[in-house]
């Protein structure tokens, strides 16, 4: 193979695994709304399990978040589209 070659092999893996990681964390948030959307229909003033409820979507709320600061940390800056000056 050749270094271009293995590149793309690699840049190919590596986007397989970032389009799972995205499809995760969508998953996550529709679930989040229709858990959220739950909560808007109950009627009242809040009840324990509405306030376990509202804690867990809290909690699963900064799991996401996690799981968003690892994909950013895994992307690659952008390559640079000009020359660095010459000095």
């Amino acid at each position: 193979m050749t270094a271009i070659s293995d590149f793309a092999a690699q840049q190919a893996a590596f986007n397989s695994r970032l389009d799972a990681a995205i499809a995760d964390v969508q998953s996550d948030v529709e679930v989040l709304k229709e858990q959220i959307a739950e909560l808007l229909a109950s009627a009242g003033t809040i009840s324990p399990e509405d306030q376990a409820a509202l804690e867990a979507l809290n909690a699963r709320s900064a799991e996401i978040a996690t799981k968003l600061e690892a994909l950013a940390a895994e992307t690659p800056p952008p390559v640079p589209t000009e020359e660095p000056p010459v000095t």
